[in-house]
């Protein structure tokens, strides 16, 4: 494609923290094979992380890039990504994270459209970057404070309009499931809090007063009003006590209109407010309810997590199993140092968060992360792991056992695709509300297959009981995430599949590509957007298998999606799905058979253009992809 500058700043900021070094590199010479976002950075990985490089090395680089829509004021675009090789993964490997807030605009409203840190300073360092200039500054009085300390500290520096990413004490102290965090309480998992702190770099801080243009302004500005008048919908729902918690409203990200579901501005009945999202929200919360603590208080070990910069989603397994290593006798107060009656109370989640984010006592071992504490502790330790245990995510949440075609999402990616994951569990549970409540959801029988149809890409993708065209619904879900992601547009709104504002209650697949074209002034269709997203996919898929991957063993499932029978979904607790005509059918006590999965990935393989024996990508593949450079 040809490219231009409107939408990219066509600069990426790069800073070596070795040598003090900070130069620049061309974004329009990645834009057009890898659009930005995702695709870019991964490009960039390819070329600067070698296999042998460890997470914790200078020469790990991590890459934070935007997409061309972000700070235009397209809707549902102000995120930004995070690349590196990742130290929660076991064996360590690339990885990616994903954020919203105001970070990734205003980096591009000073003049760049990623940042790329290298190496590792001598000293404790932060860097600010305002408007074109960058400063490598010392964070002497930073380094041992908490998120909120560092926002706060950092705004008294540089004014009450900078924005940020920084680690906590988790990873100053290179926990390995350390998180980055920014403004809005936004968070990325894979780790990369302890890259932050292997390279001596407590945060990013970053002012800009530019603005990136737009080809078509008036064309974007009614994509824009179209975007937001088909994405209005109901207000999400909180599972909190209305007495306990009020949601407030939406707390949005730069320049962004959109219904979110993911950002909750909430008030607390001892009258504090606060923002939390999405999966955070209940880190804590299966204890604090079964122990009848307050909502408050599951919301507070959020924050706690927040401050410290802890991975949510590894903590809630870190206290789902020890509360099994207590039942079954296996942990005990002297090993640990926690009082198990304490467990639903505020006092024992800051305990444990505190012990693993300074790596005192027990918690040491877990600021490793469980899976490499299980390495440590043994079999014993390993048996009282939940399914969840997967060292970037959430191994179980929506598997294979409950919906089919999430094997193949999960059995491609270094971590969970929660992204992808999304796009048939909202659907689904749109669906789920429907059944409940028609006026709650208008996603009936017949949307769902109307939905499916459009966005999925076979006639049999619907059918929830049948593996027919689930490879199919895979491959679309796949390139639809990857040029989203390079895009940079937001999985909350992204794609719209459902509104409650069209004829038949289902959104419109190409208003990707209309926005894209509007905002660069390059016409896109859908199917270019894909093909995008293709290349994207095969980029990552090479540095897998150049950092060790092997398809046979490696493209699979977890076990229990073959042997532990499916019981209850989150937002599906039957585990109803939808059948022919207006029928309800159930997935409860299902499976899937190893080799159902094994027809699946063949078939995958081969609407990829892989070996379908040996799942390597065909030179005839890599060179309609244009990625001839791989081979």
């Amino acid at each position: 494609m040809p490219v231009n500058q409107y939408g990219w700043c066509g600069k990426i900021l790069r800073v070596d923290l070795s040598t003090s070094e900070i130069s620049e590199l061309d974004t329009m010479k990645y834009a057009d094979r890898f659009l930005g976002g995702r695709g870019i950075a991964t490009c960039i990985y390819w070329e600067s992380v070698m296999p042998e490089t460890g997470a914790l090395d200078p020469g790990n680089h991590l890459i934070f890039m935007t997409g061309p829509l972000g700070a235009t004021g397209a809707q549902g675009a102000s995120r930004f990504i995070a690349v590196g090789k990742s130290p929660m993964r076991m064996p360590e490997g690339f990885c990616y994270g994903n954020m919203g807030g105001f970070f990734g605009p205003y980096l591009k409203r000073a003049g760049y459209d990623g940042l790329i840190i290298t190496g590792k300073s001598e000293k404790k360092v932060y860097l600010y970057i305002q408007d074109n200039k960058t400063s490598i500054l010392s964070a002497d009085n930073l380094w041992g404070k908490g998120v909120y300390q560092v926002r706060d500290a950092i705004k008294e520096i540089h004014g009450k309009n900078v924005r940020f990413i920084t680690t906590g004490p988790a990873g100053e102290n290179l926990c390995r499931s350390a998180n980055i965090m920014t403004d809005n309480e936004g968070s990325a998992t894979g780790g990369f809090g302890a890259v932050f702190g292997s390279k001596n770099l407590k945060a990013i801080a970053v002012t800009g007063s530019g603005s990136p243009l737009a080809a078509d302004p008036e064309r974007l500005k009614e994509l824009n009003q179209e975007t937001i008048y088909l994405n209005k919908k109901e207000p999400v729902y909180l599972p909190f006590n209305p007495e306990q918690v009020k949601r407030t409203g939406k707390s949005s990200c730069y320049q962004c209109g959109l219904d979110c579901m993911y950002r909750n501005a909430m008030k607390t009945a001892s009258g504090k407010d606060m923002v939390r999202k999405c999966q955070s929200m209940f880190v804590y919360f299966p204890w604090t309810a079964r122990t009848g603590e307050s909502a408050e208080t599951a919301l507070n070990a959020t924050g706690i997590c927040n401050d410290l910069s802890l991975c949510t989603m590894e903590m809630y397994n870190i206290v789902h199993w020890i509360s099994a290593g207590f039942q079954s006798g296996y942990l005990n107060h002297e090993q640990t140092g926690l009082d198990i009656s304490k467990l639903g109370k505020i006092e024992f989640f800051e305990t444990l968060a505190n012990m693993i984010a300074h790596r005192q006592g027990f918690g040491d071992i877990l600021a490793n992360g469980l899976l490499r504490a299980g390495e440590i502790l043994g079999d014993q330790a390993k048996e009282l792991f939940s399914p969840e245990v997967s060292g970037v995510g959430d191994g179980a949440t929506y598997s294979a056992r409950e919906y089919m075609m999430n094997g193949l999402l999960y059995a491609f990616e270094p971590r969970q695709p929660i992204a992808m994951l999304h796009e048939i569990s909202r659907l689904t549970g749109l669906w789920v509300m429907n059944q409940a409540d028609p006026k709650s959801s208008p996603v009936t029988n017949d949307v769902f297959r109307g939905a499916a149809a459009k966005f999925w890409g076979h006639e049999k993708a619907w059918d929830l009981m049948t593996h027919e065209g689930k490879a199919h619904a895979a491959v679309k879900i796949m390139n639809r995430t990857y040029f989203k992601d390079s895009l940079l547009l937001c999985d909350s709104c992204w794609p719209l599949m459902v509104s409650w504002n069209t004829p038949d209650y289902t959104g419109y697949p190409d208003l990707e590509s209309r926005t894209f074209s509007a905002v660069t002034g390059i016409e896109m269709d859908e199917a270019g957007l894909h093909k995008y997203g293709e290349r994207i996919f095969n980029l990552e898929r090479a540095i897998l298998l150049r950092e060790g991957r092997k398809p046979k063993t490696d493209d699979i499932i977890a076990e229990f999606n073959y042997t532990q029978p499916v019981q209850t979904v989150f937002m599906n607790p039957e585990v109803i799905i939808p059948g022919p005509g207006n029928q309800v059918l159930s997935r409860r006590g299902c499976t899937i058979e190893p080799k159902i999965f094994e027809q699946m990935r063949k078939e995958f393989y081969e609407l990829r253009g892989w070996d379908t024996d040996t799942g390597i990508q065909k030179k005839e593949t890599l060179e309609r992809l244009d990625l001839c450079d791989l081979l």
